[in-house]
């Protein structure tokens, strides 16, 4: 999710990484810098292939690439599916949210520096080298999908008059 309204260039990104351009991956990135949550490769691939002929094992190297060089993030949610996000000054590190029933992830809005800062200042015998912070539950619209059905359910074993 973009935290802010602004985007990166995936050209400049890619030269600012000392990175050769290639249409398939200005493709790619852009699925990635457009996109209003984390992307599955599936999901990339069918973004990309908007713009340019592009293969899935391609995408996945790509994605390896920009991983390697620091310019996305993969973090992996239940059934251990990767997503992927811009790791950018756009999109600092952030929280997310994970329907446990739909698959929907939602971006939660970033740490401040201060309450980072305050978490990484104690003492530890660990060095940091990414956070990911997730948290799994029901979305609302499940929540209220499940509250619903619940409550249905009581009312037919009601009027039935008898067990179910």
């Amino acid at each position: 999710m973009r935290m802010e309204q602004k985007h990166c260039d995936a050209t400049e990104t890619l030269k600012k990484a000392g990175l050769t351009k290639t249409d398939q991956r200005v493709a790619v990135l852009d699925a990635l810098i457009y996109a209003d949550c984390p992307l599955k490769a599936g999901d990339i691939l069918q973004r990309a292939s908007r713009q340019i002929k592009i293969n899935r094992v391609t995408v996945y190297r790509i994605l390896s690439l920009l991983c390697d060089h620091k310019i996305v993030r993969e973090m992996s949610f239940e059934h251990g599916i990767s997503h992927y996000e811009m790791a950018c000054v756009h999109n600092p590190v952030h929280p997310h949210f994970y329907c446990r029933r739909c698959g929907r992830i939602t971006c939660l809005p970033p740490l401040t520096l201060s309450q980072a800062w305050d978490w990484l200042s104690q003492p530890s015998d660990f060095s940091v080298e990414r956070i990911n912070v997730q948290l799994i539950g029901l979305c609302a619209d499940c929540r209220n999908n499940e509250n619903s059905n619940s409550v249905a359910s009581e009312g037919f074993i009601k009027t039935s008059g008898g067990k179910v």
